[in-house]
This record gives C-alpha cells, sequence and structure tokens, in this order.
C-alpha cells in the first residue's frame, strides 16, 4: 500500500517512527501528551489519471498526489520547517527505485515545503505535496 511504502522509507531515512511521531493517513487526536509532540504525516489528495500502455485497461503506472505535513510544537516553526525539509528532501528525486517491493519510477516534489497555518496552540503546519508514479 502507498502510504505503508512511504512511510517505511521515511522512517528508514530518520524522518519520524510509524505511529509515534509519524503517521500515516491521519493526524492523532490532541491528547495532553501529543499537543506538544511534533509530528508528520502522510495524507493521501486527489491525483493524476494511471498511465496505460496503448490505452487500454489495465493501469500500468498510477500517479497517485500525497500531501506530507508536518506539524510542530507551540511556537516550533524552524523545527517543523527543518523536519518538512528533510522529508521533501527524501522524498523528491527518488527514481527507479523500489519501495517495500514496488517499483516506483519517481517522486517528484510539486512545490517547496511552505506554512499552511498556525493552529490556536501556536503550533506551525508545515506542507508540501509529492506526485509518485508508482506500478500499478
Amino acid at each position: 500500500m502507498l502510504l505503508d511504502e512511504l512511510g517505511t522509507f521515511l522512517q528508514t531515512a530518520g524522518i519520524g517512527t510509524i505511529g509515534v511521531t509519524l503517521f500515516k493517513g491521519t493526524m492523532p487526536l490532541d491528547t495532553p501528551t501529543t499537543v506538544e509532540t511534533p509530528l508528520v504525516a502522510l495524507l493521501e489528495v486527489p491525483g493524476l489519471p494511471p498511465m496505460r500502455s496503448h490505452d487500454t485497461p489495465p493501469a500500468r503506472v498510477e500517479q497517485p498526489v500525497i500531501q506530507v505535513v508536518s506539524r510542530g510544537a507551540p511556537y516550533g516553526y524552524a523545527a517543523a520547517r527543518a523536519k518538512a525539509q528533510a522529508a521533501w528532501e527524501v522524498l523528491d528525486g527518488v527514481a527507479n527505485q523500489t519501495l517495500s517491493g514496488t517499483a516506483y519510477l519517481m517522486i517528484q516534489a510539486l512545490q517547496s515545503p511552505f506554512l499552511l497555518r498556525i493552529d490556536d496552540m501556536h503550533r506551525p503546519t508545515i506542507t508540501f505535496t509529492v506526485r509518485c508514479q508508482r506500478s500499478a
């Protein structure tokens, strides 16, 4: 599964620990212990149509788009921005690589990390999206 593959890839690169500071498909609910905890989340967003060979099914290459979200601790803009940049550097430019048994033709960042918002607890949210091309 896409999020599992990217999550494992980011965990191996030291971006976070799955289920602790790296989440797939969701942002965890706030608890007294997580309010202060910086985290990274991988969220599926609308992607591009699949690529077919000779315009006939089945699809040969999927083109999903993933939003990478780095949420910092209160007033922790610099650290959240640095974590987003580190994830961006790991993902952007992947080419002809196998991740968890799935062939990826490429992973391409669609923009640099940017500030999405600062929430009511003063936690910055930095985000960017990546386009993937992976075997179907």
